[in-house]
């Protein structure tokens, strides 16, 4: 399979079908552009939500905590509580597990959430340390339906395009980023996660609005979701993509395309009242702009001053393409090395 998450297709083919089977019980929907599940109970509906981050930088637990718990408030669910699995390869050290919690402690209490369990343990089969979150709320209204968008409905983009990618990005490769950039652009890059949205500041949308999580696979992954999700087509002018100016440079450094970077921390937004949506947006301390709109047709098109074009299905996340070319790269440089200390032996 290739890099990062499997396709919609394989997804619908090989999981779908055979959960099927089993899901006899009253559940919310299960769907590859689903991120998080749903039990209905007859006194509460329980819902949670997990994603997982790898890499060696303990900051990574911060964006894992902000995706999971952004994607239960984009569906008006107040997060509660995490709970935390992390998988270490064997040379890791406890300082790396202190920093890791230092980091959570830190989030959690900022969004006002429990940690309810915390697993650790190492594996030889571990390349790079794994996080993996889950979050959990309570759903207040349960009698929420599934709402017929009209065409003209407005999308509103909430926050910057690859900017957790981009955090991320210079938590792994500080180093290599000092090669070409001064260390005053480093450190207002690593205030930029100032930027990143926070779950209680989506839950404060107008009750008529719907929004969605921008996460693996960037924008324009969250664009096809969104459509998959809402059963919609729509027309997006590019050029209103919100981009940091240090996206746009560590982008073009490492040589990613910033519209396919994870991008937790912001949101799309479908509403049939703009700019009261906008003025609430504001008010909460959130960057918005409006970027398209709702069709008739289920097309999903982008335009780009005359340039127009259909949305491709979601290709990998540039971070996992990153993290893939990075390792290959390292293997390479082990051979070159190993033949060279074999070239000297002889």
């Amino acid at each position: 399979m290739r890099t990062g998450r499997v396709t919609q297709t394989i997804w619908n083919r090989s999981v779908k079908k055979q959960i099927q089977k089993v899901n006899r019980n009253s559940t919310g929907k299960t769907a590859w552009e689903e991120n998080s599940s749903e039990l209905i109970s007859d006194e509460k509906d329980f819902v949670w939500s997990s994603t997982s981050v790898s890499g060696k930088a303990p900051a990574q637990v911060k964006y894992a905590v902000i995706e999971a718990a952004g994607d239960l408030a984009a569906k008006r669910v107040r997060p509660t509580a995490v709970s935390v699995q992390i998988l270490f390869p064997e040379s890791s050290d406890e300082q790396e597990l202190k920093d890791i919690m230092r980091i959570l402690t830190e989030i959690c209490e900022e969004t006002g959430l429990a940690i309810t369990c915390v697993q650790a343990e190492s594996a030889e089969y571990v390349l790079r340390t794994v996080i993996q979150i889950t979050a959990v709320g309570v759903k207040e209204n349960s009698k929420q339906q599934m709402k017929k968008w009209v065409s003209g409905t407005e999308i509103i983009l909430c926050g910057y395009m690859g900017l957790e990618g981009t955090l991320r990005l210079v938590e792994e490769a500080e180093a290599d980023l000092r090669t070409r950039f001064t260390p005053s652009f480093i450190e207002k890059t690593k205030r930029c996660k100032e930027s990143l949205i926070l779950p209680e500041q989506i839950l404060k949308l107008p009750e008529e609005a719907k929004s969605r999580q921008c996460g693996d696979g960037g924008v324009l992954c969250g664009l096809w979701e969104l459509a998959e999700a809402e059963k919609i087509g729509f027309e997006i002018d590019f050029s209103k993509l919100a981009l940091k100016q240090e996206t746009v440079e560590i982008c073009e450094f490492f040589q990613l395309n910033p519209y396919l970077l994870t991008s937790a921390g912001s949101y799309l937004v479908l509403t049939e009242h703009g700019e009261e949506t906008l003025e609430s947006l504001k008010n909460a301390g959130v960057p918005a702009v409006r970027i398209g709109f709702v069709k008739e047709q289920n097309a999903r098109t982008l335009v780009n001053g005359e340039e127009t074009r259909y949305l491709d299905r979601p290709a990998p996340d540039e971070l996992s393409r990153w993290w893939k070319e990075r390792k290959e790269s390292e293997e390479q440089e082990d051979r070159r090395g190993d033949n060279y200390v074999k070239h000297c032996t002889l």
